[in-house]
């Protein structure tokens, strides 16, 4: 007989437990939720925490039989499905999912779900499992795995272009090489170089420099097929990987490559004609680790740069003592701009019809400690790839200036010094300045100055070019064109230079004058047409007596050649002076 004393007592217990056991469920960071087997979408029951998980409030999810199937996010809900299945198969399941809040955000959830089946018979009861809130443990991973992507690709990708940096790049190579030797099958490795891209940064700034290797990466990668690489090494320098290929089809490549270079870059309205030159090498044959192939790829394309711009070249083993030449040359050359180590020699130019000198051409020495007296052939291409030609130029501009000054004590005034003036240096921008501070430094008149701009330099920046010239004719400069007959040699563009006052003709033209020869045609037609336009003509390399009397037969104004004198260092031709005064 059942104690009447003890049941209430028993209810008690029961109620305190079924309310503690609400408050465990109330309270837990995990929502609890069943549903029935047999319709696995419907809840049959939920914890009232899940109005803090998901914004709903637990009769939400019995009153309806789909609301949670139906908030399950598209792009999960097939991977969902297959996870329920597997419940009710008996397998325990954790898996993840989006879930949309009563508020319409999306919310990352954990769910832990299991089949309860009864002990006896096995058969299924209920689904029992809990969902926690993901949302901010996910969002820390994506946070974190797009920052590994992030250095990943900032440790192997160029941030300017994006294409593979010098790290990938390397990897490439040697990837190149093991699938070369299992399959038997050569690669190409091609360097490229933009020539003059040193210009386009110190003349238009950094800002129109890094425009332009973006353009230049993109054309790059249109000229290459999928299964190539291309990458920058740094600054203006690129590699190209050319996998299972042949030199015939690397030359191929290098020559499609230049060829888009033609078409002109337009960066930010601003036209700019870049070429480039390249370096092939090929493996095995020209090395067979990657630091061998890229070195020997950059000097075939060094090899390419002094060949002419817009070249390509391959790497053969004779070119390593030229490099290692021009190497030394180079490092030379800067301890030489430090050490003041160059002189200037100047060669006379006499009057035909008085025959007394008018004017002096400066012309540029290297005094190497080594070496000896070095002539500027063979270092001023070499100054110029290296941009080291603007301070040399600048050297010149001003020893001549102070030897002007110089000889104008000693009361001797009445000629010109001529002074040649580079591509690179009118590209680099601010020219007129420096001359102008250097006249103005050292005291000299610009009439004492001649400035002598080759065809290409003239033609190569007009606009430019003639701004130039009429800013230096305001203070009283003389401008020349040198090597005339060499270059375009048209009528039609020395129209358009009003401001021209000489034209040299080239020597090798006068170097042919004879009896019996065309380049007396030509020579007299080039007078003819300097006289038509007002100019007065000089012509180098006057050496023969022969070579003379027919130059002043047609007309030339000035001469200069050993024929009247070598260049002369300064202390000589200031004796050449004073025997020409007395």
């Amino acid at each position: 007989m059942l104690n009447t004393y003890a049941q209430p007592h028993l209810f008690t217990h029961l109620e305190n437990k079924i309310s503690r056991l609400e408050h465990l469920l109330s309270s837990a960071p995990l929502t609890i939720y069943t549903r029935s087997p047999f319709n696995p979408f419907s809840i049959t029951f939920v914890s009232n925490s899940v109005k803090e998980l998901l914004g709903y409030f637990d009769d939400d999810f019995l009153d309806s039989a789909n609301l949670w199937i139906e908030n399950v996010h598209p792009e999960d809900i097939e991977q969902v499905l297959a996870n329920l299945h597997r419940v009710l198969l008996g397998e325990p399941i954790i898996h993840k999912y989006r879930f949309k809040t009563k508020s319409g955000e999306w919310k990352w959830i954990r769910d832990r779900a299991k089949l309860i089946t009864d002990k006896t018979t096995g058969k299924p009861l209920e689904i029992i499992g809990g969902w926690t809130d993901m949302s901010e443990l996910i969002h820390a991973e994506n946070a974190l795995i797009k920052s590994q992507e992030k250095i990943h690709h900032l440790a192997h990708y160029d941030s300017l272009t994006h294409l593979p940096n010098r790290v990938l790049i390397t990897e490439r190579i040697e990837q190149a090489i093991l699938f070369s030797d299992r399959e038997n099958w050569n690669f190409a490795l091609l360097f490229l170089d933009l020539d003059d891209f040193k210009v386009v940064n110190d003349s238009l700034g950094h800002h129109y420099g890094d425009e332009l290797l973006r353009q230049v990466a993109a054309r790059l990668e249109n000229s290459l097929r999928e299964v190539d690489t291309a990458g920058r090494l740094g600054g203006d320098e690129f590699v190209v990987i050319l996998s299972n290929t042949t030199a015939h089809g690397a030359e191929n490549v290098a020559r499609k490559i230049i060829s888009s270079f033609k078409e002109p870059f337009n960066v930010e309205g601003k036209v700019l004609s870049v070429q480039t030159s390249i370096g092939i090498s090929i493996y095995p044959e020209n090395g067979r680790d990657s630091n061998m192939l890229t070195r020997h790829a950059d000097i075939a394309m060094y090899q390419a740069k002094s060949a002419g711009r817009g070249q390509y070249c391959f790497f053969n083993f004779k070119m390593n003592t030229h490099l290692e030449y021009r190497l030394a040359m180079e490092r030379d050359l800067r301890e030489a701009i430090h050490e003041k180590q160059f002189l200037l020699y100047y060669q006379p130019q006499i009057d035909l019809v008085t025959r007394k000198l008018i004017g002096v051409e400066a012309l540029i020495r290297w005094q190497h400690p080594q070496r000896g007296m070095i002539s500027p052939v063979d270092f001023i291409p070499i100054a110029e790839d290296a941009g080291l030609i603007n301070p040399i130029g600048e050297w010149v501009l001003q020893q001549a200036c102070d030897d002007i000054k110089t000889w104008e004590r000693a009361g001797f005034s009445g000629f010109k010094v001529a002074v040649n003036l580079s591509l690179r240096q009118l590209q680099a921008g601010k020219l007129f300045e420096k001359v102008s501070a250097i006249l103005q430094q050292t005291g000299v008149d610009g009439s004492r100055l001649e400035l002598e701009l080759t065809e290409s330099v003239m033609m190569e920046n007009h606009a430019e070019t003639l701004d130039f010239m009429t800013q230096c004719k305001d203070l009283g400069i003389h401008f020349s064109i040198d090597d005339f007959g060499t270059g375009y040699s048209s009528l039609s563009y020395l129209t358009k230079l009003p401001l021209l006052d000489i034209l040299k003709i080239d020597r090798s033209f006068v170097q042919e004058i004879s009896k019996h020869s065309d380049a007396n045609t030509i020579v007299s037609a080039i007078v003819n047409m300097a006289k038509s336009l007002r100019l007065n003509v000089i012509a180098e390399g006057v050496e023969t007596l022969e070579q003379l009397d027919y130059l002043t037969e047609c007309g030339c104004d000035t001469v200069q050649g050993f024929h009247f004198s070598r260049p002369l260092n300064y202390e000589t031709l200031t004796a050449f002076l004073q025997k020409e005064q007395t």
